[in-house]
């Protein structure tokens, strides 16, 4: 009834309410004792009493259905059966495919259809009393009540109220010694609440056992007294081997969750020096102070670097800033091997052929030494054989990733020609992935840049820094700058990037209101908290960004609220169950999220001291920042006539419709797309200039990745978040912890990590990158937790 609004279409969908969602075990409980024990009150005697608790659940399990998301209004909250269900599904003999929750909605904690073996284990390793306490009680007085309803059956003379107060009086001896033993035994949660349910079940079968031989004799006319017994022994056995699978399964989870180190099952002895040859020590050692580290095969260096306390500068952590070079002086052979983006950064950068990326190069064996201090290289890049020598002059409008990237390549690809750099801001290229590090940071700028000092002059490449472009003569071929000068070019390429967009927001003007998208809105956000004493922040933008700069604002003293308009955070990158586990997460360090939230107006007078949102409520607060997506500039190329939509239209070449002209970066927009991303700004650009010289490279787009570490925990999400049709999504939970792959057509197309998985983060980036094939044993193996067949390619 609960799942009828859902599978025909006709369900709202909401979000469940907090009170609900934090208090629907308890209101479970109070049901199903209220249901089952209005029996002794004669509930089962009267047809018009009976029916009537039944069509009142019924209702609200069908209400529940229509209101709110997946199971959460009813199945996985409120319903009567749902802790009884909990408490004995706990460890089943047998498990099935889930095959109605298709996509996952996160509408459940510890959702015992995605894991049905692990998810009241993980309830009870919740950290939060207010979660654990409520399932411990249930278990606790279940005996008592199962007892006490059977004894005081018999007795249909007493008193009602007699009758319940005895009832009561069980429950609450039966809680007293459940507490007692768990305060004087080393007994687990788990086993306390199994072992009491295993008491409860024998209970109630001891005397149900005579129920059903009466039937039997009575259906059947066999007298099978004899039977009684045979069924009680038969559940006393049941109930030991349940009792034994509970354990086993626990001391499992505990491997999982990093709990217990021991294996569960012990293999035969072994001698000390067979198992350390075949378990050989990982290591990092960081020069010049012969600091040894030791670390998680699958690290990354940047990782085991920022665990030790290495000063390192941490960029877009997918090897395209170059914020991170480090040199590797020994054990390069225990790294993986470099890619395509870390290859063309270090090559950009100028840096020796030892050096490496500390965010890309990961251990998997052995022992590795390495100095944050890379040497140079050993001077110019290779001039190409073969060039053409009828372009002499180059432009790129864009001092951004994909601008500077154009440029390098202009180069490699034409050691003659002239290339001018033209950029509006007043700096060279930094790292914007850190940018909000500058709202809580005392550094400013300091570490932000991306090219060493003499970069340009190296590669003859100059710059126009602080300037603006103000025309483009396409038919002429010379742009025009603000300045009064003109650039004569046989190329351009536009790489001018995109600005914060501004959402229709009535108010947005006042005084304490901002975007974010350069390194100067990030500081003049932090001169205005402290000029201000600015003490309550909202963020409005559930992406990567508003998430980072609600943290930021966080760190830096404030109390900050984050809005999203969609269902939850990071609607386009992660799935709802994952999402919901990053709200808890960063409700824990004080960063409120409010869902399906639409900012209509800014209050003050005049500076900011609230918002409206369009369900009529009103948020307190002195700073307002938004962070909702980009705007690409593309107003320099709708005034030249060139083609535009959302951005600058190209095709696979990066070639615009206006002869000679290139776009890249957030100002492209490539098959209805613009991108916003790093990885993909900095591939455009080398398409666009490798195109340019005459050459034939295509950009083709690819699984799209989202990195978040600033947040106080990690979250890696490459690919497509829901698999189509035919494909199905492979999930692993537990506390603190979510793994899910989406497969398609036999290969891995998506992935999300949420904790720290850094070998199985760089195992899925394998699987996509190559198009791994897997199989249906492939299969069973990650939906156990074992990820590491996707390494086997």
């Amino acid at each position: 009834m609960n799942q009828i609004p859902r599978e025909r279409e006709f369900t709202r969908d909401k979000p469940p309410p907090a009170g609900l969602y934090a208090r629907g075990y308890p209101i479970s409980v109070f049901l199903f004792f209220g249901i089952a024990g209005a029996r002794l009150a004669g509930l089962d005697r009267s047809g018009i009493a009976a029916g009537t608790v039944l069509s009142l659940v019924l209702i609200a399990a069908f209400a529940g259905g229509v209101l709110y998301k997946g199971k959460s209004g009813w199945c996985s909250s409120i319903c009567p059966l749902f802790a009884l269900q909990r408490l004995y599904g706990q460890t089943p003999f047998a498990t099935v495919p889930n095959s109605h929750c298709r996509p996952c909605v996160g509408c459940a904690k510890n959702c015992v259809d995605l894991q049905p073996r692990g998810a009241y284990q993980a309830d009870l390793a919740e950290p939060a009393a207010w979660w654990t306490g409520p399932r411990r009680l249930f278990a606790a007085v279940l005996p008592g009540f199962v007892l006490g309803f059977f004894v005081l059956s018999g007795h249909p003379e007493m008193g009602v109220v007699h009758r319940y107060s005895l009832l009561v009086l069980f429950m609450v001896v039966a809680m007293a010694v459940y507490f007692f033993v768990d305060a004087m035994t080393p007994l687990s949660a788990a086993i306390m609440n199994v072992g009491y349910a295993t008491i409860a079940l024998n209970i109630f079968y001891w005397y149900a056992a005579v129920t059903l031989v009466h039937s039997i004799t009575t259906i059947t006319g066999v007298d099978v007294s004899w039977m009684r017994w045979q069924i009680r022994v038969t559940v006393l056995i049941a109930t030991l081997v349940w009792i034994a699978r509970t354990r086993v399964v626990e001391l499992q989870f505990r491997v999982h969750t990093g709990v217990r180190r021991e294996p569960v099952l012990l293999s035969l002895p072994r001698w000390r020096g067979a198992q350390a040859r075949d378990t050989p020590a990982v290591s990092v050692t960081f020069d010049p102070h012969d600091a040894a580290v030791t670390a998680e095969p699958g690290s990354s260096l940047l990782e085991i670097a920022e665990k030790a306390g290495q000063r390192i500068e941490a960029g877009c952590r997918m090897g395209v800033c170059g914020a991170d070079p480090v040199a590797v002086l020994a054990g390069a052979g225990a790294l993986s091997a470099p890619g395509t983006d870390e290859l063309n950064t270090l090559r950009r950068l100028g840096f020796g052929d030892d050096t490496r990326l500390a965010c890309c190069a990961r251990i998997e064996c052995g022992t590795v030494r390495v100095s944050l201090a890379p040497r140079a290289g050993g001077g110019r890049i290779a001039a190409p054989a073969d060039f053409d020598r009828s372009i002499v002059n180059i432009v790129v409008i864009g001092s951004g990733i994909a601008g500077v990237t154009a440029a390098d390549f202009s180069r490699r690809g034409h050691p003659d020609c002239d290339i001018h750099l033209v950029g509006q801001e007043p700096h060279g290229p930094y790292n914007r992935m850190g940018i909000s590090r500058l709202v809580y940071g005392r550094s400013a700028m300091r570490g932000l840049s991306l090219l060493p000092e003499g970069w340009y002059d190296e590669h003859r490449i100059t710059t126009w820094l602080n300037t603006v472009a103000t025309s483009i003569d396409v038919g002429a071929r010379r742009v025009l700058l603000a300045t009064g000068q003109e650039l004569p070019y046989d190329r351009l390429i536009l790489a001018t990037g995109a600005r914060a967009l501004v959402p229709p927001i009535d108010g947005l003007w006042r005084p304490g209101c901002f975007t974010i998208h350069e390194a100067d809105d990030a500081l003049r956000i932090r001169s205005y908290v402290q000029q201000f004493g600015c003490a309550e922040a909202v963020v409005a933008g559930g992406g990567p960004l508003g998430i980072e700069i609600a943290c930021s604002l966080h760190r830096l003293g404030l109390r900050v609220t984050l809005l999203t308009r969609g269902p939850h955070l990071l609607s386009k990158h992660i799935d709802g169950r994952c999402a919901w586990l990053l709200a808890e997460h960063l409700l824990d360090t004080g960063i409120r999220v409010v869902e399906h939230a639409e900012c209509l107006r800014v209050a003050g007078d005049p500076a900011v001291n609230g918002v409206w949102l369009a369900d009529g409520r009103r948020l307190d607060c002195d700073l307002f920042l938004t962070a909702t997506g980009i705007l690409p500039n593309i107003d320099l190329a709708r005034a030249a006539g060139i083609p535009v939509r959302r951005g600058v239209l190209v095709d696979d070449r990066m070639r615009t419709a206006a002869p000679h002209v290139y776009a890249a970066g957030d100002v492209a927009e490539h098959r209805g797309q613009v991108s916003g991303l790093w990885p993909a700004a900095a591939e455009q650009g080398e398409v666009a200039a490798v195109n340019a010289l005459g050459g034939e490279r295509a950009f083709l787009g690819g699984a799209s990745a989202v990195l978040l570490k600033d947040a106080g925990l990690e979250l890696f999400s490459q690919g497509p978040v829901h698999p189509r049709a035919g494909g199905s999504a492979i999930v692993v939970h537990g506390p603190g912890s979510y793994r899910r792959l989406v497969a398609e057509h036999g290969r891995i197309t998506g992935v999300t990590v949420l904790g720290h998985h850094p070998g199985d983060v760089a195992a899925a980036q394998f699987a996509i990158r190559t198009k791994l094939a897997i199989s249906g044993e492939d299969c069973r193996a990650l939906s156990a937790g074992d990820w590491s067949v996707l390494r086997q390619g």
